[in-house]
């Protein structure tokens, strides 16, 4: 009696180790960006590494940092079809993270430049993007983030969608909609306003490099040669 008590007692203590109760929460992970198209000069850095040539197909992890030169830009795009233009003099780092199969958050900080964003809506997420002075938190929105680096001020364009504005100084916060840019700057002040012209153009997703652009194009490929050593392929053509 006391050996089938024992076995027993073994058989549910089995049941209720594999029980999804009792499994033990996945930890979360880095939720990668990758690098889609490069125009140009664009560098990638990571934590413990220096700059190097950004190549399409490369993976962002966590904490890494995308720099564009004069006249060069990256399209960045996650696997939720979320997509990102690094328009160019920008530098951006890039954080996120994933437990499971549910985006716990993911981060975009600028520290100067501009970028073009297409976020897809996530049932719990908030994408962010964030500045020295600013955060603004977006759910199925298109439209520009802008980083103005000499008056330390930040411009929140919004093509389609809404997002919250927030000024990290006097954490004041605004909401901005369709047509609409907010601007947050060094002294705490935040504000929305109608976007004028110039700034709809920035807005513009359907212009802002998501597809190659017209006139002269240009992407580079990484790729080894006999020896394993690193070589560049860039491709140039005109339309």
């Amino acid at each position: 009696m006391k050996r089938k008590t024992i076995l027993l007692a073994i058989v549910v203590l089995s049941a209720l180790i594999v029980s999804p109760a009792w499994k033990q929460q996945q930890d979360p992970k880095d939720y990668p960006a990758f690098v889609i198209k490069v125009v140009r000069n664009v560098s990638k850095s990571g934590p413990t590494a220096g700059w190097s040539q950004a190549m399409p197909l490369d993976k962002l992890a966590g904490g890494q940092q995308i720099r564009t030169d004069a006249k060069s830009f990256a399209l960045i795009k996650f696997s939720d079809e979320t997509k990102l233009v690094v328009r160019e003099l920008t530098v951006v780092e890039i954080k996120g993270q994933i437990q499971g199969k549910q985006i716990l958050d993911r981060n975009v900080h600028t520290t100067r430049g501009n970028v073009a964003f297409d976020v897809k809506k996530q049932e719990k997420e908030a994408f962010r993007f964030s500045s020295p002075i600013s955060v603004a938190s977006i759910r199925g929105t298109t439209g520009n983030f802008l980083r103005d680096e000499d008056d330390n001020t930040d411009y929140l364009g919004i093509g389609t969608g809404l997002a919250t504005f927030l000024n990290l100084l006097s954490n004041l916060s605004l909401d901005v909609a369709d047509g609409q840019t907010g601007t947050s700057d060094g002294d705490g002040n935040l504000d929305v306003h109608d976007s004028s012209d110039e700034e709809d153009a920035l807005n513009d997703t359907d212009n802002a490099g998501f597809e190659l652009t017209e006139g002269t194009h240009e992407l580079r490929f990484g790729a080894e040669d006999r020896e394993g050593n690193r070589k560049t392929i860039i491709i140039v053509w005109d339309e």
